[in-house]
C-alpha cells in the first residue's frame, strides 16, 4: 500500500473518531436535535409537511435514480454507474442491518424505542432499528463513487462529482434531520461510509485492471 492510501486510511479512522467524539459523546446530536423537536408539542413539525417529503425525500430520491440510469447508459460513465451502485447497496445493507432507531422512534421525542451509543449492547426495546447510517443521503454520497471514477481521466468532471456529492448528501441529510428522521451522526456516518467503499471499490478496480493509472485520491 503506497503512502497516499496509508493517509486516506488514516484520514478515515479521524474522521470516524472525530463523528463519534463530537456528535455522539459530546451531545451535538441532541443540541441540533433541539431545533427540529418542539417539546412544548412533542413532536417533530416537519415530519409530515407534504411538500418537504414530496421534493427533499421522494423527488430528490427518483431525480437521483433517473441519473445513475443516465450513467449507466452513457458508456464514458459507465464505470462510475457501477462504482455508484456498489456504494448505495453498501450503504443500503449496513442501514437495514442497524440496531439504532431513528430519533422519531425514540423515547426522548415522543416514541417508545430506547436509545443506545454507537457500539453499546442492545437495549431491551431498540424500536425498529435500521437508522443508522442514514439511507436517503446516499443520493447524494453516492457520487463519491463517480469521483473515483472519473478522477483520473476527467478530473474536471470528478471534481464536479465531489462538489455535488457533498451538497446534494448534506441537503438530504438536513432534511432527515429536521423532519427527525435522523441525527446528524447518522447523516456523517453515510458520508465516511460511501466514502470508505469508493475508496475500497476504486483500489479493487485498479488492482484488477493495472491499465488503470492509479494515483492516491484526493482528500476526503
Amino acid at each position: 500500500m503506497n503512502r497516499g492510501w496509508q493517509l486516506q486510511s488514516g484520514a478515515l479512522a479521524a474522521a470516524a473518531i472525530l463523528i463519534w467524539a463530537v456528535f455522539e459523546q459530546a451531545g451535538l446530536d441532541r443540541a441540533l436535535m433541539a431545533f427540529a423537536y418542539d417539546r412544548a408539542l412533542g413532536r417533530f413539525p416537519l415530519q409530515h409537511l407534504h411538500w418537504l417529503n414530496a421534493l427533499g425525500h421522494v423527488g430528490l430520491k427518483w431525480t437521483m435514480v433517473a441519473f445513475w440510469a443516465i450513467c449507466l447508459a452513457w458508456r464514458p460513465l459507465r464505470r462510475g454507474a457501477a462504482y455508484i451502485a456498489v456504494v448505495a447497496v453498501a450503504v443500503t445493507l449496513l442501514k437495514q442491518a442497524s440496531g439504532h432507531s431513528c430519533p422519531w422512534d425514540l423515547a426522548e421525542y415522543g416514541g417508545t424505542a430506547a436509545w443506545f451509543p454507537l457500539f453499546g449492547e442492545l437495549p431491551a426495546n431498540p424500536g425498529p432499528g435500521r437508522c443508522l447510517p442514514a439511507g436517503h443521503p446516499v443520493t447524494g454520497f453516492m457520487l463519491f463513487g463517480l469521483y473515483f471514477a472519473l478522477r483520473t481521466t476527467k478530473p474536471a468532471g470528478a471534481r464536479a462529482a465531489l462538489v455535488a456529492a457533498w451538497v446534494i448528501g448534506i441537503a438530504a441529510g438536513a432534511v432527515q434531520v429536521a423532519r427527525g428522521a435522523h441525527f446528524a451522526s447518522h447523516v456523517l456516518w453515510t458520508a465516511w461510509t460511501a466514502w470508505a467503499v469508493a475508496l475500497a471499490v476504486d483500489a479493487l478496480a485498479r488492482r484488477a485492471v493495472p491499465t488503470l493509472e492509479c494515483r492516491p485520491p484526493g482528500p476526503i
